[in-house]
Formats: structure tokens, C-alpha cells, sequence
């Protein structure tokens, strides 16, 4: 080989070196803003939710309900809900029966357990009922037809009494199965 071919190939060597680390160089700088944004981007997607995170709302005041155990129904409007990355305030998010027996409150959801229709209170027969499949419902949410599609009775939330008003822990349940596992 001449002295003139190996400056030919070392020539090439070069531009191929060249070549190749700016491609290389360019992808790199192309890629780092992308890849460190993604974090930030992904960040509210990535988070866990815990059960203790369901926040407590306050309802009614107890002298509003019943003494005597009947069921009122009631809106269920949350202070602040946050999605991934919209916070918005006052929403509506479901409604519940609250039954009184002294100073106890239990909570209803008012969603059915078979499907999610809306549960009514029938003041006449004193019972709850889902005009969907045409259930019933004792006072204690257990379910009292015969051969209903009801997996199980009414779903209830945590409940308690601070300076005379009533709180809730509202949550939805996975319809159509014997456990209450809540949704998230």
C-alpha cells in the first residue's frame, strides 16, 4: 500500500470517527431534555394511594337526624378532590342514608351492591329497595329477598360524631361481588 492510499483510509477512519460521535453526541444532548422531564411528567400518574387517604366529610348535624333509626338521605360533596393534576372543590361525589340510634350513625351507600343503581327508603314498608331487580333491604342493609342477585347487603362507610356534626369516610364499592373492596 502507497503512502497515499493509507492517508486516503486513515482519512476515512477519521470521518467515519467523526461521524458516528456527532450522531452519537447529538442523540445524547436530544435525548437528556426528554428523559429528564419524564419524571415530572409522570410523577402524579406514579403515586400511591393508601386507604388512610380517604378523607373524612362531614355530612349533617346529628340533631338533624332521627332519633327513632329512620334513614335520610344525603348529598355527599367533597371539600377538595385531586386528580392526577386538577384539584377542584365542592363536588358532588355520591349520596348515603344515615340512620341515627342515639349517638351511633350508620352510613348507607346508597348505590346498590348488584349494579350500582340508587337504593330508595320506603317509609311504608320500612325498608330499603332497588327498583332495578326488585330487592330489598332490611334496616341493617342485610338483604331480605329471596333469591336476590344482590352479592351481599348494603355497603356502609366509617362514621363518626365531632362537635355535633356527622362525618363519613365516603367510598364506592366493586359492584357485583361478595367482598366490599373499595374502588380507588
Amino acid at each position: 500500500m502507497t503512502e497515499k492510499d493509507e492517508q486516503t483510509d486513515d482519512n476515512k477512519n477519521r470521518r467515519k470517527f467523526i461521524v458516528t460521535s456527532t450522531i452519537g453526541a447529538s442523540a445524547a444532548c436530544a435525548l437528556f431534555p426528554f428523559a429528564s422531564g419524564l419524571p415530572s411528567v409522570l410523577d402524579p400518574v406514579t403515586k400511591k394511594s393508601d386507604g388512610a387517604s380517604t378523607p373524612w366529610t362531614k355530612v349533617t348535624a346529628l340533631a338533624s337526624l332521627p332519633e327513632d333509626g329512620t334513614p335520610t338521605k344525603f348529598e355527599v360533596v367533597l371539600e377538595k378532590v385531586k386528580d392526577a393534576w386538577t384539584t377542584y372543590t365542592n363536588i358532588p361525589v355520591g349520596a348515603v342514608y344515615l340512620a341515627r340510634s342515639g349517638d351511633k350513625v350508620t352510613a348507607y351507600n346508597l348505590k346498590c351492591p348488584h349494579l350500582g343503581c340508587a337504593i330508595d327508603y320506603r317509609s311504608k314498608s320500612n325498608d330499603y329497595f332497588c327498583p332495578c331487580h326488585n330487592s330489598t333491604f332490611a334496616l341493617d342493609g342485610s338483604v331480605t329477598t329471596e333469591n336476590s342477585p344482590s352479592p351481599r347487603g348494603m355497603d356502609t362507610m366509617d362514621t363518626k360524631i365531632e362537635d355535633g356534626s356527622v362525618w363519613i369516610r365516603f367510598q364506592q364499592f366493586r359492584p357485583n361481588i361478595a367482598e366490599k373492596i373499595p374502588l380507588s
